[in-house]
């Protein structure tokens, strides 16, 4: 996984609402689960969202 070195400028409810947005769009036919898709596409609200875990 890569490290996200920039200070992400992203509340958690917006990371929340960008990662449901995002899974509207997602295929799931591609075999990988979305929360790899996301985290792999926009790491940095990855990590806004995985801080709050």
């Amino acid at each position: 996984m890569k490290q996200v070195s920039e200070k992400p400028n992203m509340s958690l409810q917006e990371a929340e609402q960008h990662y449901q947005s995002s899974s509207e769009k997602y295929d799931v036919d591609s075999g990988e689960s979305h929360l790899a898709y996301y985290r792999d596409k926009h790491p940095s609200n990855y990590q806004v969202l995985l801080d709050s875990v």
